[in-house]
């Protein structure tokens, strides 16, 4: 059992590897500094909430003159969201590629990375309300009230209790070919940190040149697919599972064709269902069900972005790089939890996580951020 001062240790030196890498251009004549953006940053992500909320509790906290009726914003958010706004995209993501390589050198020195891990690439999506025409909006399927959204592709490891986010990709069309982009991206990053043993990809993915991107980055793939007519016509009556050679092909320009093995295994709980899979591992009929059975991990990624939920600030701005510094500022502290509960672990990998994330809260926010 982890101990109270160990576990405000691990967290607190888990916040040190995020702080000193971000920097919002603040001049040294400005009225805030960067450490009050840091610390309303983590307030927002911890809570929720808007930056106006919490700028005004945080001054309230701090026993400054605060009119808590006003409707104007207040000055501590409105300056923090003008900070952001004036950062490029590539300052944003420097920034966040520092928070990764610094989590990766802890856990490399620590020899907490396992040697080969199981990873799953997907979609988040984050609802958006105003006009479609904003930078970086996408349409999509309706939910929440909306069909409009910003969406990140991500790649994370699916291993229970080390799930780390490792890449995001911000998503500026949805169609095959910036899928096909997004993986190659989210590959080349995650090679560098890791040695990937298998490729989880949802039906969103179910594209020829996304599964022949998936080809040419040379890895071992199951794509969750959409199955045709041809398909269903491999599963022979009475059949539980199949496995078959089978090509994916686009006959329209851009043409492609890719060869896989195709295979299917009942659905768990609609009978006379089946759940179709494409690969380019050695499945037959008898291997089929393990296989899907190891495709479920990818299902971590889900409760990764449940997590993730836990530490993303609420927003309405429209401007691309606020909503792309807060997603990383949530992916960041949402791997620093996890980090934090390796870190406490005298296991390679911990069972349960150690420190819920209400407790990581209270021991980075007590951090002093100057």
């Amino acid at each position: 059992m982890i101990q109270t001062a160990e576990a405000k240790q691990v967290c607190r030196a888990a916040s040190t590897v995020l702080f000193p890498e971000l920097e919002f251009g603040v001049k040294p004549c400005g009225k805030y500094t960067r450490e009050d953006f840091q610390e309303i940053l983590s307030r927002i992500a911890f809570d929720q909430e808007f930056a106006n909320t919490d700028g005004k509790t945080l001054q309230l906290d701090r026993d400054e003159h605060v009119d808590i009726t006003a409707t104007a914003r207040n000055s501590l958010a409105k300056s923090l969201l003008y900070h952001l706004r004036n950062l490029s995209t590539d300052a944003i993501t420097d920034q966040f590629d520092g928070v990764r390589d610094r989590v990766f050198e802890v856990l490399r020195s620590q020899r907490r990375l396992p040697a080969f891990v199981d990873v799953a690439i997907d979609l988040h999506e984050w609802r958006f309300y105003g006009s479609a025409d904003t930078d970086h909006v996408l349409t999509t399927y309706p939910d929440l009230g909306t069909n409009k959204a910003f969406c990140f592709a991500t790649l994370c490891i699916v291993a229970p209790r080390t799930r780390f986010t490792l890449a995001v990709v911000p998503m500026d069309a949805n169609g095959f070919r910036a899928k096909r982009e997004a993986v190659r991206s989210l590959l080349e990053t995650a090679k560098q940190y890791v040695s990937i043993r298998y490729v989880y990809l949802d039906r969103g993915f179910y594209q020829v040149h996304v599964v022949a991107e998936l080809e040419q980055q040379d890895v071992e793939y199951i794509v969750r697919a959409r199955p045709s007519s041809g398909m269903k016509d491999r599963l022979s009556a009475g059949a539980e599972t199949v496995a078959d050679e089978y090509t994916m092909q686009r006959k329209r320009k851009p043409t492609a064709s890719v060869d896989v093995t195709v295979f299917a295994v009942p659905h768990r709980t609609s009978e006379d269902e089946h759940v179709w899979f494409v690969t380019n591992l050695d499945v037959d009929s008898s291997t089929a069900r393990a296989y899907a059975a190891a495709f479920r991990r990818r299902w971590g990624i889900e409760t990764s972005y449940r997590q993730l939920g836990d530490f993303l600030p609420r927003t309405s701005s429209p401007t691309f790089s606020v909503r792309l510094f807060y997603f990383l500022f949530a992916v960041s502290l949402y791997n620093l939890w996890v980090l934090a509960n390796v870190l406490a672990s005298a296991e390679t990998v911990p069972e349960t996580p150690q420190i819920s994330t209400r407790i990581f809260r209270r021991f980075v926010l007590s951090t002093d951020y100057g």
